[in-house]
């Protein structure tokens, strides 16, 4: 009888230990992921050439989407090597360059803005990848993709390329191919980056074939479909549709106020419908850096 009830207090002194040990386990783990979701902002690059680059009279589309992220409570941050706008002198085009942004440091319910962004005016596809030696009118900055992100590592890429290619006369296939390899490069800094590729704005016939551009944006989605993986998925973001020159640029181009706003809605609205594997991907992210 002694015997057997000592058996049965040693195995409930045993439960208890177990019961014990999970619970401060379970407790920990939360205590752990938390604190590694506040202390790592979600990391968005806005990648492109002068719609994402904005002048000194229309700053771009990335100051009204960083209003209606901070106004959503998102924990995140923009990152580029640029923060400046474009100045473009009329009286002689040979002196436009970069210039302070109109709304850099402006700041919106206790938040900064930092004007952080990649978009580089009058940049082709080609341009991101391999830069250019000499400077021409527009192209005034230096470097290539691969080089800015030595200096960062976004989480999640809006990407609006292909404008100045098809101005250009580039290739349809050629400009696709070289989307990809850019996307190749992103995931080599970040193999968990996730890509939110624009079906880009409308292009005038005043500046290229029409029908060349819908086609490349009719393509889009096939590219998406067959590069996108779990780890890194590629998230199609049409800002084509919908979208009216006339009601929305100043020039037939680029993003007057209204065209700015059009373009940031489309961008927010893909944040927030991947929302939670934005964040869930940013995590794996943030333990690799912190080598957890």
């Amino acid at each position: 009888m002694f015997s057997k009830f000592k058996i049965n207090y040693s195995y409930l002194l045993f439960l208890s230990f177990i019961l014990f040990s999970t619970a401060c386990t379970d407790n920990q783990t939360e205590e752990e992921i938390e604190p590694q979701l506040e202390e790592s902002p979600l990391r968005i690059l806005p990648l492109g050439n002068s719609i994402t680059q904005g002048g000194e009279t229309h700053p771009s589309y990335r100051y009204e989407l960083w209003k209606m992220l901070v106004d959503a409570g998102l924990d995140f941050e923009f990152v580029g090597s640029m923060d400046t706008n474009w100045h473009f002198d009329a009286t002689n085009p040979e002196r436009s360059a970069d210039a302070a942004s109109p709304v850099i440091g402006q700041e919106y319910k206790g938040a900064k803005f930092s004007n952080k962004h990649e978009g580089h005016w009058g940049w082709t596809t080609s341009d991101m990848l391999n830069g250019y030696e000499k400077p021409t009118q527009y192209k005034r900055d230096k470097g290539k993709l691969s080089d800015w992100l030595k200096g960062y590592t976004p989480d999640v890429v809006l990407m609006h390329l292909g404008t100045n290619d098809m101005i250009h006369s580039k290739t349809t296939k050629g400009t696709l191919e070289r989307i990809e390899q850019i996307i190749g490069l992103l995931r080599a800094d970040n193999e968990n980056v996730a890509i939110m590729l624009a079906k880009i704005t409308p292009i005038p016939s005043t500046y290229a074939n029409v029908d060349s551009t819908q086609h490349f944006v009719s393509l889009i989605p096939e590219l998406a479909s067959r590069l996108s993986t779990q780890k890194s998925p590629i998230i199609v973001v049409d800002i084509n549709t919908g979208y009216n020159p006339d009601t929305y640029t100043y020039d037939s181009l680029h993003p007057n106020t209204a065209g700015e706003k059009f373009i940031a809605k489309r961008w927010y609205d893909a944040i927030k419908a991947n929302e939670e594997t934005l964040y869930s991907l940013a995590a794996q992210r943030h333990r690799r850096e912190s080598g957890e």
